[in-house]
């Protein structure tokens, strides 16, 4: 039996789609409510105003890939394979959700440093990791944590969000998303370790 989303999920659902799309200057409240079928005061009801619904698409969509991100953290207490699961659960998340690289990138591009608040305890324990590996001499010692991160980040989000970039260089790139990754992963962990 399928779930029927609530009213409230569809309108985060709208707003993540029409916000991936336009950015958040060239979506109206208006636009929403008509994406998501219901009426604009719902929408104030539930979220106070635009900026607000904003902050919740934001906090919403990044909840669901923290909460992945936290069960490796305690599961995995192999450095290096914590990193790789990491890389890949990231991965998996933006092919599933591919409108929320694009959200995060409009984000970035208006400046807004809600994203860095967000996002800071996840990347105080995988700067901790990487010191950790560093200091066991699993990781080359003058890789700075957040370069490493950035990098990971950056390139899984490009690789969806840049698609009709970079599949000019190398279509059999995406033709197969496993192939991307596994090189992806493979490039990166290489290039760590001493």
């Amino acid at each position: 039996m399928t779930e029927i989303p609530s009213k409230k999920e569809a309108i985060l659902d709208a707003a993540l789609t029409l916000f991936a799309e336009h950015g958040f200057a060239h979506v109206s409240v208006a636009m929403i409510a008509e994406q998501s079928d219901v009426t604009k005061s719902l929408i104030f009801h539930h979220f106070g105003n635009k900026e607000q619904l904003w902050d919740e698409v934001k906090q919403h969509y990044f909840n669901q890939y923290a909460q992945t991100q936290e069960i490796l953290f305690e599961q995995e207490k192999n450095p290096l394979a914590l990193i790789e699961k990491s890389m890949r659960n990231y991965f998996d998340f933006i092919k599933q959700n591919p409108l929320v690289a694009r959200f995060f990138s409009y984000a970035h591009l208006d400046n807004d440093a809600g994203c860095g608040e967000l996002d800071q305890p996840l990347f105080n324990q995988g700067e901790f990791l990487i010191i950790s590996a560093q200091q066991q001499g699993l990781i080359r010692p003058d890789i700075n944590p957040t370069v490493l991160i950035m990098t990971f980040i950056n390139g899984i989000n490009q690789y969806f969000v840049a698609r009709c970039r970079f599949e000019q260089w190398d279509a059999d790139i995406y033709r197969d998303d496993e192939t991307f990754i596994n090189h992806f992963i493979a490039l990166l962990m290489t290039g760590i370790q001493p």
